[in-house]
């Protein structure tokens, strides 16, 4: 197949992706009802980690940095919640085709479908936290609406996530040592991106590594308008330009090696 066939083919991926939507969709909800199927409490499970990581380290940051606890326990807590959404999923993303191998092996799908589902189950878990999160913020009297730009933002941050969990779900399956890899890279991100402390706390001379962390972008367009404000202007800008590199990176990824995934399952 030429080069073009081959471009062809993966943007046709990604479109009989978006078509399946109605399965990933259902798929996603069926899994995360037979996750909690006999549990009493089922999707407050779910929430209750997340939740439990956010109230704690806005308690001991919150006590450590100082300052209004009205203003410094959503902005740590939704910060938590926001990072599930966005850095703290990379290790799932690494993991797309891995868990999807069952599936792959035995059915003619889209490479994308398996994507699309991963970004639909991650996207489902969120919903739980944030009802989880405000109703720890509406008892503590410190909730506020969020902001209606929550609504242009929250697709930019899935979409994201589902054009870097296409090329980074492809070469952890061609080399397993990624997965473990990207977990650790993971893990630093979290503590180098304002998830519980803010940009202004660091030295002029330091700033740059909030500045080139896209996903510290990516945060603030998801934490800001749950706060209530919108989102700062250069962090959408940097966003969109993420979310516009790794739209180009998972082409390119499904034009070389798309056929070739599942044999390396």
């Amino acid at each position: 197949m030429s080069l073009f066939g081959s471009f062809k083919a993966a943007a046709l991926d990604l479109y009989r992706g978006v078509l399946l939507a109605p399965l990933w969709w259902r798929v996603s909800v069926e899994q995360t009802v037979t996750r909690y199927r006999r549990s009493l409490l089922g999707p407050v499970w779910m929430a209750s980690t997340t939740l439990a990581t956010a109230f704690s380290l806005a308690i001991v940051f919150g006590s450590i940095f100082g300052g209004n606890t009205a203003d410094t326990l959503p902005f740590i807590m939704i910060g938590v919640v926001g990072w599930s959404i966005t850095g703290g999923i990379l290790p799932e993303m690494a993991n797309t085709f891995v868990n999807a191998a069952g599936v792959m092996q035995v059915r003619s799908l889209p490479l994308s479908f398996h994507a699309f589902q991963q970004m639909s189950k991650i996207f489902i878990n969120f919903l739980h936290q944030i009802v989880g999160l405000w109703l720890v913020l509406i008892a503590m009297k410190l909730a506020v609406v969020p902001h209606w730009t929550l609504l242009l933002n929250m697709p930019i941050a899935l979409l994201t996530g589902l054009f870097v969990s296409i090329p980074l779900g492809m070469i952890s399956v061609r080399f397993r040592d990624i997965n473990y890899m990207v977990s650790f890279i993971a893990q630093g991100l979290f503590m180098l991106t304002p998830v519980f402390w803010r940009r202004t706390q660091v030295s002029e001379e330091m700033r740059w590594i909030v500045d080139l962390n896209p996903f510290a972008h990516l945060l603030e367009i998801v934490r800001q308008p749950l706060l209530g404000n919108p989102a700062p202007m250069h962090d959408m800008h940097a966003s969109l330009a993420f979310l516009g590199v790794a739209a180009v990176i998972t082409l390119i990824s499904l034009t070389l090696v798309r056929t070739r995934v599942v044999f390396w399952l």
